[in-house]
């Protein structure tokens, strides 16, 4: 299993960055550089007030040609399912990729919290991703390079992107 965190303080009070990135995302996602699209599938608000919203992300990233007959996938998406609790300022999410998702699993949370005396925001975005062992069966030898795949985008390119969307939300002009 592998861990990973990132932190960043945005100078965007904490109820309004929380509300850009949990309601207006879909509308900046596109201008930010790794992020092709962020398309909306579902949102459902329960007896607490807790927004749960399912998400499928497609970001300019592409497998490389090596892997891709492995995976039978050629663009990198996945669905990100997460749960924003006001009570808490803790979003929880779990992606599931477009590829091997019986073998992959990915969770984690993306806290707020008020920083620079309220005109700011400190987001954590912590999460663990576990790749099963035996993934590509009888192609062993390619399992390594996957592997090392899989854990850069996760240690490098999903960290990137919620820096990104976060520095975009912090920009975003809120409707009135």
């Amino acid at each position: 299993m592998k861990t990973f965190r990132s932190l960043v303080v945005l100078k965007r009070p904490q109820p309004e960055l929380w509300l850009a990135m949990r309601d207006y995302m879909v509308d900046f996602a596109g201008d930010i550089g790794d992020i092709e699209s962020i398309r909306e599938l579902e949102r459902t608000t329960d007896a607490n007030n807790v927004v749960h919203i399912v998400n499928r992300w497609r970001v300019r990233q592409q497998i490389p040609t090596m892997l891709r007959s492995v995976l039978k996938a050629s663009e990198l998406s996945w669905i990100d399912r997460n749960t924003w609790d006001a009570t808490s300022d803790v979003c929880t999410w779990a992606i599931e990729p477009n590829f091997l998702t019986e073998y992959i699993a990915c969770s984690g949370t993306t806290a707020f919290a008020s920083a620079m005396g309220g005109q700011g925001t400190r987001v954590t975005f912590e999460g663990e991703f576990d790749l099963k062992p035996g993934v590509l069966g009888k192609l062993s030898s390619l399992e390594s390079l996957l592997s090392g795949f899989l854990e850069t985008i996760v240690t490098t390119i999903i960290p990137r992107n919620l820096r990104a969307v976060a520095e975009a939300a912090a920009a975003f002009k809120l409707p009135q």
